[in-house]
């Protein structure tokens, strides 16, 4: 993905972090996994090719961990898709442990996919 694209990506993670929770200090907390995937956007996925296969998986990992699990939660809470909202009074604690738990995962899978281009990058 080129990082135009990465980076308006982003942003429209970051926009709806923005509507859902308002403007706040808490909803920058929410940013936390988008600013690591576009970190690692910068520094390793600008270099994957299409024909490496690892690495791509990995970078398709990271985009569902760090930007479509959070956003998906947060549109799941604010329109009280499956009760998720309305049917529990620690309801919002989702919002708490939702960055920690998308970064740690995607942390991973970004730093396999480093490893990987670093491994090719040596043998070639």
């Amino acid at each position: 993905m080129k990082n135009r694209t990465a980076f308006l990506l982003c942003l429209l993670c970051s926009v709806a972090a923005f509507l859902i929770l308002g403007l706040n200090y808490f909803a920058l907390y929410q940013l936390l996994p988008i600013v690591v995937f576009y970190i690692f956007q910068l520094k390793v996925f600008k270099k994957i090719k299409r024909p490496q296969t690892a690495p791509f998986i990995f970078y398709m990992l990271s985009l569902l961990i760090l930007l479509a699990f959070p956003l998906a939660a947060q549109i799941m809470w604010y329109f009280d898709i499956n009760s998720i909202a309305s049917k529990s009074s620690t309801s919002g604690l989702l919002f708490v442990w939702l960055p920690i738990y998308a970064v740690l995962p995607g942390i991973m899978t970004c730093s396999m996919a480093w490893i990987i281009m670093r491994k090719s990058e040596k043998g070639n």
